[in-house]
């Protein structure tokens, strides 16, 4: 019968097979708040605890049947039976008998007959250790249960024994076994991803005498092969004089929660149907743009795009295929926007932006352009890209977009503003015709206009041959004798008259016919040369101007070598012309070009020397035969007002090399003058005539080529 009913009241169960002392120990513990049950024998104890685990056993040792040392290993096989508190009484006091009690899992042991006070105080010390290390175990277990739930396992560093423990859990999340870890720091290192090893072993390192904590993501290779991210905690523990001794950690698998993250970023920032950035992140990376110097001191423009009667196909096909048609107009776009397109840019550029503002709008930031005007080339790019049909089902159908642009610090130097702008001129775009672009200032779209009209009267140009060759002499300095001309190229528009190079050649270069022009002067100057000897003046040379484009094509010296033999001219007197520029880029495969031209006959001169960064070892290297001083340090020459010393260094440094000194620009008597006290060899300019056409500049060969020819000739 039990003394206490309360079931929150712990439950003791005497179990010895001698009724007298079954009745002494309940009355001993009659007094403790216990709920009391007594059986007469192991086996029945067995059974007792199989349908209710009591929270304390007082168990005899010596019992007729199954003995006490048998019950209590019985016991402890039972669910539940693992921690309870086992009192086992015996009237043996030798070693062998309290060493078996304790084999067989006895918690203590105590000599009967004993005193009640005595067996009452052990019990209660008994149950009062349980509760405590009940306790314990459910806060351990709960502890585990939440680290595993989270994900998190705890880890420390001895720095005196160079010893790191971790826990199961860290073990867990490596992927590895807790009795293969061999508690070295490597060991953890090994685990990490090999692009994030240095990282971690550096911020652990670093942390020690610093004496400061860290908190890192790193990327963790489990053992099946997946890749986790997790976060990598630790702070280091001093001693009493602030010696680093240890550090603690905890390691914690973060996957999910930064995959999370990543797809919250994404749904904020970008578009789900393109992928493409939205007007959030697009704003956002603008205004970055701008802070970074864009629309100062780097020049940019932002695009903003725009399908015409997109509607009209999500109404005929619906809008799955409305979406598909978006997806395909984003393909075609983004590579448009790729480095390798053929745009100027500034040395360093970044790479351009593409993003999704609404349903069939886009954007597109570029930054690090030459010009503003190169804007308008990628909008025309953009435009050309849409032309191709689409399919849409069984359907073909075609596209046109509509695009406006806007250019920072012109337009405005924030993004909301700049954005604006862009689709103020996308609207007029859209007012003024289909599959076309506006720049929302005024002045540039004048300019671009100008400017496109003036490319397609170039291209136009090429084909009805509408240059022209003009020759300035070069003339020697002391006898004024003439020595060579330089031919330059003009353009005779059918109504813009006479059109300078400086406006073409730049249009030329960009839009890739720099190379034609190039082989039309080199082809006609031969047939000039062929001209005037055929009309018996002696041999001289003529100097022609190599751009960079022309200069870097692989097939260069078998281009030029052709184009001279086929049309008459001898390479012995002609002289190439190229910038410092050109030379400097590549210089040891300028060495070789230059050598393979020279071996061909033909001469080389510097042009515009003084305007670039040309190194004085690689000028002794280059096998130039002329130098020739750019026209902006002869405007300087002011004889009897201003000193020259640029020039004098330019002059001497040319004679010091034995190269053939020419300056460009020379205009007046003074100019002449103090050329001549510096020593240079000849000059080109005004001052002796401007560039002509072959049929005046005879008469000048005729009076003043170093060789005068009979009249009769």
């Amino acid at each position: 019968m039990m003394h206490n009913a309360d079931p929150n009241t712990p439950l003791a169960l005497i179990v010895d097979d001698d009724p007298t002392f079954r009745t002494l120990s309940r009355m001993s513990l009659e007094q403790e708040e216990l709920r009391l049950e007594e059986v007469a024998s192991g086996q029945a104890a067995v059974e007792f605890a199989t349908t209710c685990m009591p929270d304390i056993v007082i168990l005899d040792v010596q019992m007729l049947g199954m003995d006490g040392f048998t019950t209590c290993q019985r016991l402890r096989q039972l669910p539940g039976g693992d921690f309870v508190p086992i009192l086992m009484m015996t009237g043996l006091d030798d070693v062998e008998s309290i060493a078996k009690a304790y084999d067989m899992g006895a918690t203590d042991f105590i000599i009967k007959p004993c005193h009640g006070l005595i067996l009452s105080q052990r019990v209660r010390y008994m149950l009062r250790a349980s509760r405590t290390l009940n306790a314990l175990r459910i806060s351990a277990s709960s502890l585990a249960q939440a680290q595993r739930i989270a994900q998190l396992g705890g880890w420390e560093w001895d720095f005196v024994h160079d010893r790191l423990e971790v826990s199961d859990a860290v073990c867990h999340i490596l992927g590895i076994l807790p009795n293969s870890f061999n508690h070295t720091q490597s060991a953890y290192l090994g685990c990490v991803h090999e692009e994030d090893r240095d990282l971690v072993a550096k911020a652990m390192r670093e942390a020690v005498p610093d004496g400061t904590g860290f908190g890192l993501d790193h990327r963790v290779i489990h053992t099946n092969g997946t890749e986790h991210i997790v976060h990598f905690q630790g702070e280091v523990l001093t001693d009493d004089v602030g010696q680093p001794q240890r550090m603690l950690g905890t390691v914690q698998d973060v996957t999910d929660e930064r995959a999370t993250d990543a797809k919250i970023y994404f749904l904020a920032n970008y578009d789900s149907l393109t992928h493409l950035p939205n007007r959030n992140l697009f704003l956002h990376r603008t205004a970055q743009a701008i802070s970074c110097g864009m629309g100062t001191n780097v020049i940019g423009a932002l695009l903003v795009l725009t399908l015409d009667r997109y509607q009209r196909i999500n109404d005929l096909y619906g809008p799955r295929s409305g979406a598909q048609v978006l997806r395909e107009v984003t393909a075609r776009l983004q590579p448009v926007l790729s480095t390798g397109m053929t745009v100027a840019q500034a040395a360093g550029a970044e790479t351009t932006m593409l993003a999704r503002l609404g349903e069939d709008q886009f954007a597109a930031l570029l930054t690090n352009l030459s010009t503003a005007e190169d804007s308008a080339k990628v909008a025309q790019c953009l435009l050309t890209s849409l032309e191709a049909p689409f399919q849409v089902g069984n359907a073909t159908i075609t596209l046109t977009a509509s695009i406006g642009i806007a250019i920072p610090g012109t337009d405005g130097t924030e993004a909301d503003l700049l954005l604006h702008h862009a689709v103020t001129a996308l609207q007029a775009a859209q007012r003024q015709d289909h599959n076309s672009y506006q720049y929302y200032s005024h002045s540039m779209n004048v300019s671009i206009a100008a400017r496109v009209s003036l490319e397609q009267d170039l291209r136009a140009a090429m084909t009805a041959n509408q240059f022209v060759l003009y020759f300035q002499p070069q003339v020697d300095i002391l006898s004024e004798a003439i020595i060579g001309v330089e031919a330059l190229i003009r353009w005779q528009h059918p109504t813009r008259s006479l059109v300078s190079p400086a406006q073409f050649i730049p249009v030329a270069e960009e839009e890739d016919l720099i190379i034609q022009l190039s082989e039309w002067v080199i082809k006609n100057a031969s047939q000039q040369q062929k001209t005037w000897r055929n009309s018996g003046l002696p041999p001289f040379p003529i100097s022609i101007n190599l751009s960079s484009l022309h200069f870097r094509q692989r097939n260069l010296i078998k281009q030029i070598r052709s184009i001279v033999h086929e049309n008459g001219g001898d390479p012995h007197y002609i002289e190439l012309e190229l910038t410092e520029g050109m030379l400097m880029a590549d210089a040891s495969t300028t060495v070789a070009t230059l050598k393979q031209l020279k071996e061909l006959g033909f001469r080389l001169a510097i042009d515009d020397f003084g305007t670039g960064y040309s190194s004085l070892a690689y000028l002794q290297k280059f096998p130039i035969d002329t130098l020739k001083i750019d026209r902006a340090f002869v405007k300087d020459i002011n004889l009897g007002k201003a000193d020259s010393p640029i020039m004098r260094a330019i002059i001497g440094m040319g004679r010091a090399l034995k190269l053939h000194v020419v300056a460009e620009g020379v205009e007046t008597r003074d100019q002449l003058s103090f050329l001549r006290m510096q020593g240079c060899a000849a000059y080109q300019g005004f001052l002796f005539s401007k560039p002509v056409p072959p049929q005046q500049l005879l008469p000048l060969l005729r009076s003043h080529l170093r060789q005068p020819i009979p009249k009769s000739a």
